[in-house]
């Protein structure tokens, strides 16, 4: 007789070699590999067992056909079960499935690599490997000893399996099968398969004594003796015993007896021959009377003879066919004092009991099953409640109002798993086990820090994108990455931010541009200039929005019109359609550039109360709906990409009657959120996003910092953007800080005020003129907030052009009468006769506007133009 072997990382060795001096060797060496394991990325890892997932589902496959060749004898499962564990191991190691469950436990494969940035809660998240792993596996389900050890190879342990004595050759194949596909040997040599009897203290104390984790999946003797013996640096992981039933509604039986059902809950009983601890030992039915039952029972008869041939029982011993027999005869003995029914074939290949006693009784297994009558649900938790701490699985075959009840009630008394009758032996990649990740037990959860202040944050952030040659470089001659340093770095304005990127180069970027999103920004001129956020980087930006979004004053019972216009590679569009998806709103993703008429029925149909979009695309539509004198209601309005005035708003309040008007965040494609409103803010003062944006303000002569709350330029730095770092990028947007104190939504950090575009600020007539200047004197009159501020010249003096939309003209002399009213220093520079103003009549919504992005630049200065 050929002496049992044993695997120790890589070398072949007889199981008499395990002993009291060699286990310690074993130990010594299992903490050696336990650092190469730690070692290769996870997608290497995950290659590899995908090439054996594919080898274990071939037939011809040379180490398959040799284990089909010896398993039958030892596991004593039929050819036919043994073919459905070789597709179980296959499904075990199938990269898609692994993915499946890893993310289901872990959210991100990154974290068990270099881990994963979470810069927005402040740390780093690591999963590092606990280091070796003892694997104590039951010998009842031949695939539960590999399943153990993929385990621990997908979580970079190294592993240590106790083989069970029933088969002592399986998990060697599968190991034999690792090495084929792995010549690198990235994992097959950092496992070890041995074989000792069991209680064997000289073996077993040193490892149990070690501060190593131990995986347990056994009975409830050998946990209580395994608990007794493990030291205090050893973890011990608990699978102890567990049993499982079903669930039926009677009614639906009468109303017919389901196939699909009656197959699933036979491939439930048979598969591993009822071995699993997902394997059903009784069959409760919900029912006044027997009826149903019977129904039950018989159909599922009929179909287990069919079960025969498909997946036949294996090979019983004599002990196991007495306790069957045991069985029988008590069924028999109660079916002739009238007490319940016993339908079974001649052999052993199964046997059902109808019993009318509703206590939980614990099945002798192969095959063997007890139907069950119970009144409702109270009754059926009445009888399973005494065994909670063992449920595992309950497969569910309800009505929907039955089921809800049953569900809270079952999980309420500890069953750890509900499903379809006809998935309790299957399960779910990423779903939990015996009501914990397994996963998640396997590795240790680390992080790394980042306080939570601003220069912590800025910091962090220059040391995350040392891999842009551009940075690299400039914050090198800065001095480096403390926050001391940080205001020595250029300020980056948009000619250089696009020097530096893509097309024209990639200096600027940390890494490839893959996994990413790329969206237009700049102009409509020269060449095309684009912004790369990685789907992270995405994801983020979208769930600080939708904040955003939520503080401003939307929530989910709105029905909110996206007026944001798509497509070109804009990005507006599509963050605020993830962001209103995250808030879980009605989302009506119109877009801007839609038909006048398309949107406002949609508006009707869907009884639009809420709106998101450029402010000139609002103020037309609002135009339009009074025009036309609509009943159309528009509570609330979000705005962002342009500047809203007073005068804007007051309008818009009239026209549609809004009562929440917010900005949807000050924002840019390049720089992302930098400032929000709260229900307590009003006009253009924001709070700064400080998690998200680090801000400043710089006086716009000499770019140094701005003291109190003199008006400059805002400068913003994105703390979460990697791919594509935007460090002290130059907005040429005017703001100035704004002392509120603490707020009364919480918020006691920076905030600032909009005050317009840089560019916005127009020096004609010997005055300094903003757009807000032009719509005081507007307000009162019957033409749209949408106009234009054009510098010109004539008659050798300066020419103010301004250019207005309306149904109707009205005299030159009326509007400049309004705007010396609204602005004293234009009434200055008329009666100083410094400048002329001459009058612009466009209709509503046409004068032109930027093609891409649908906005209305609210000045420009014409003086310096060619002449054609």
């Amino acid at each position: 007789m050929k002496k049992a072997k044993c695997l120790v990382f890589g070398q072949k060795v007889d199981s008499d070699w395990l002993n009291a001096s060699t286990i310690s060797e074993i130990l010594a060496e299992a903490a050696e590999k336990a650092v190469l394991a730690a070692e290769p990325d996870i997608a290497c890892i995950l290659d590899i067992l995908d090439q054996v997932s594919v080898a274990w589902a071939d037939p011809d496959y040379h180490l398959r056909k040799k284990a089909a060749k010896i398993l039958p004898e030892l596991t004593m499962f039929s050819p036919e079960m043994i073919d459905e564990g070789f597709a179980v191991i296959s499904a075990i190691c199938r990269r898609k499935n692994v993915e499946k469950r890893l993310i289901g436990e872990f959210g991100d494969l990154s974290v068990l690599d270099h881990g994963m940035e979470r810069p927005h809660l402040g740390f780093k998240l690591r999963a590092r490997p606990r280091g070796v792993l003892l694997h104590l596996t039951a010998g009842n389900v031949f695939v539960g000893a590999v399943d153990s050890l993929v385990s621990g190879i997908i979580t970079k342990n190294a592993n240590i399996l106790k083989m069970s004595r029933v088969d002592p050759v399986f998990p060697l194949l599968f190991i034999e099968s690792i090495k084929e596909f792995d010549p690198a040997g990235i994992i097959w040599p950092n496992q070890a398969a041995l074989l000792w009897k069991g209680g064997d203290t000289a073996i077993e104390t040193p490892l149990l004594e070690s501060p190593l984790t131990v995986v347990f999946w056994g009975g409830h003797e050998a946990l209580q003796s395994l608990k007794k013996r493990v030291g205090p640096s050893t973890r011990l992981i608990e699978n102890g015993p567990r049993y499982s039933f079903a669930v039926v509604e009677g009614s639906r039986i009468r109303k017919g007896v389901a196939p699909a059902m009656v197959r699933g809950l036979a491939l439930d009983l048979c598969r591993w021959d009822q071995q699993a601890c997902s394997s059903p030992h009784v069959v409760y039915v919900i029912d006044k009377d027997y009826k149903s039952a019977h129904l039950l029972i018989e159909a599922l008869y009929d179909e287990l003879v069919q079960m025969r041939d498909e997946l036949p029982l294996g090979n019983l011993n004599f002990d196991e066919k007495v306790e069957i027999r045991k069985v029988r005869e008590l069924a028999r003995m109660s079916q002739a004092r009238g007490e319940g029914r016993l339908v079974c074939p001649e052999d052993f290949s199964f046997t059902l009991v109808l019993e009318y006693d509703s206590a939980f009784k614990v099945s002798c297994l192969n095959r063997t099953l007890f139907i069950k009558i119970v009144a409702d649900v109270d009754a059926l938790v009445e009888q399973v409640k005494p065994l909670s701490a063992y449920l595992q699985s309950a497969g569910v075959y309800c009505e929907p109002a039955i089921g809800q009840a049953l569900e809270a009630e079952l999980l309420a008394i500890g069953v750890k798993r509900i499903t379809e009758i006809g998935g309790m032996s299957e399960g779910h990649d990423g779903a939990p086990h015996e009501g914990a990740f397994l996963l998640r037990q396997l590795v240790e959860w680390v992080d790394v820090e980042t306080r939570d202040n601003p220069a912590s944050r800025v910091e962090w952030l220059l040391k995350s994108i040392q891999a842009s040659p551009y940075y690299h470089d400039v914050i090198a001659k800065a001095g480096g990455c403390g926050f001391e340093h940080f205001h020595k770095l250029p300020l980056l304005d948009r000619e250089t931010f696009y020097r530096h990127s893509p097309p024209e180069s990639a200096a600027i970027l940390t890494g490839p541009m893959t996994d990413a999103y790329v969206y237009a920004s700049g102009g409509t001129t020269g060449n095309p200039k684009f912004t790369f956020y990685s789907n992270d980087e995405y994801r983020y930006v979208t769930d600080v929005l939708t904040d955003i979004y939520r503080n401003a004053g939307l929530c989910p019972g709105d029905r909110v019109a996206n007026l944001f216009i798509a497509g070109n590679l804009w990005t507006s569009f599509n963050v605020a359609g993830r962001a209103l998806e995250n808030l879980g709103c009605l989302n009506l993703p119109v877009g801007g550039a839609s038909d006048i008429e398309n949107i406002l029925k949609y508006l009707q149909i869907f009884a639009v109360n809420a709106v998101v979009g450029l402010p000139s695309i609002i103020i037309n539509l609002a135009e339009e709906i009074k025009r036309r004198g609509l009943k159309v209601r528009i509570e609330k309005i979000l705005y962002g990409g342009e500047h809203l005035r007073p005068q804007t708003c007051d309008f818009l309040r009239e026209a549609v009657g809004a009562s929440t008007i917010r900005s949807a965040g000050y924002a840019c494609v390049d720089t992302g959120p930098v400032g929000w409103q709260c229900l307590h803010l009003e006009g253009s003062i924001h709070h700064v996003l400080e998690e998200y944006c680090h801000a400043e303000i710089l006086n716009t002569a000499d770019l140094e910092p701005v003291t109190g709350n003199e008006a400059g330029e805002i400068v913003a730095t994105n703390l979460n953007r990697i791919l594509m770092p935007v460090v002290r990028y130059r907005t040429g947007d005017l703001g100035r800080w704004v002392d509120l104190g603490p707020c009364a939504c919480g918020f006691n950090g920076r905030s600032f005020e909009l005050l317009g575009r840089c560019d916005d600020l127009l020096v004609i007539g010997g005055i300094n003129l903003m757009p807000a200047d032009v719509a005081a004197g507007l307000a009162g009159l019957p033409v749209s907030q949408s106009f234009q501020i054009a510098a010109q010249t004539g008659g050798g003096r300066d020419q103010l052009c301004l250019r207005l939309e309306a149904d109707k003209s009205l005299p030159d002399k009326t509007v400049i009468e309004a705007l010396k009213k609204g602005s004293y220093k234009i009434a200055e520079s008329l009666a100083e006769n410094w400048m002329n103003i001459v009058i612009e009549w466009h209709k509503p919504g046409s004068i032109k506007r930027n093609s891409r992005t649908g906005k209305l630049k609210p000045v420009v200065d014409e003086r310096f133009s060619p002449k054609t």
